[in-house]
């Protein structure tokens, strides 16, 4: 089997290459994408990866360890890979597009204030709160700021986390929604906009985020394995 490693160090790099062939992505045609961390994963949903990808060292029970892959490599060798399809987020706002593997998340600019917005789903609006922000997670970003927030982790294919960050209200809500969807700035405060870790927008009350979901990525679940 050859595989194309992104991130990781060369000691893991060493213990792979005892059970498959490690390649460039740019020499030849590997059989997996093998990323170590967030930032490998991001790069291959924003270039839309055709190759089954195993995202490794994530907060997910789908995500393998470094310290198992060798092993769940080498059980791959004679067997199909199985996968399931991940969707990433296309995130547009003020002119500017987008791809988020994880997540969108709409914070305000400064510390301790607190704005309001707005969720559409489908053109109608579908709640509206007063929080420090709040963050849209796919099944692929749900184990992350979502899940600290107090949002649900999400099974692949089951739609997209909505969740309020430090709301302004007694009890809470968080909402399971289908894309596509959009988020408002209801207040003149500074809201700050960012696809996973990249900042693609500021503004206040004149800010509407548009959130979709894109070409799907094969992600290997481990624990189809």
């Amino acid at each position: 089997m050859r595989v194309t490693l992104s991130g990781g160090d060369q000691g893991l790099r060493e213990r792979l290459g005892s059970v498959v062939d490690i390649v460039c992505a740019d020499d030849e045609d590997p059989t997996l994408v093998i990323t170590v961390g967030e930032e490998p994963l991001s790069a291959a949903a924003a270039r839309s990866e055709q190759r089954p990808v195993v995202p490794v060292g994530l907060d997910a029970a789908w995500s393998p360890s470094r310290e198992v892959l060798p092993e769940l490599l080498a059980s791959l060798t004679d067997r199909s890979v199985p996968t399931v399809e991940a969707h990433p987020l296309v995130v547009s706002a003020d002119g500017t597009q987008s791809t988020a593997a994880f997540d969108t998340t709409l914070v305000t600019s400064e510390p301790a204030r607190i704005s309001e917005y707005a969720v559409s789903v489908d053109g109608r609006q579908h709640a509206a709160f007063r929080a420090d922000g709040v963050v849209v997670a796919s099944p692929l970003g749900s184990h992350g700021y979502n899940r600290a927030a107090g949002g649900p982790q999400l099974g692949f294919g089951t739609g997209l986390a909505v969740v309020p960050i430090a709301p302004f209200a007694t009890i809470a809500d968080a909402w399971v929604v289908e894309p596509p969807l959009s988020v408002s700035v209801e207040r003149e405060t500074a809201v700050s906009v960012f696809a996973d870790t990249e900042q693609v927008a500021t503004g206040g009350s004149a800010l509407t985020v548009e959130i979709e979901t894109g070409p799907s990525i094969a992600v290997v679940d481990s624990r189809r394995l």
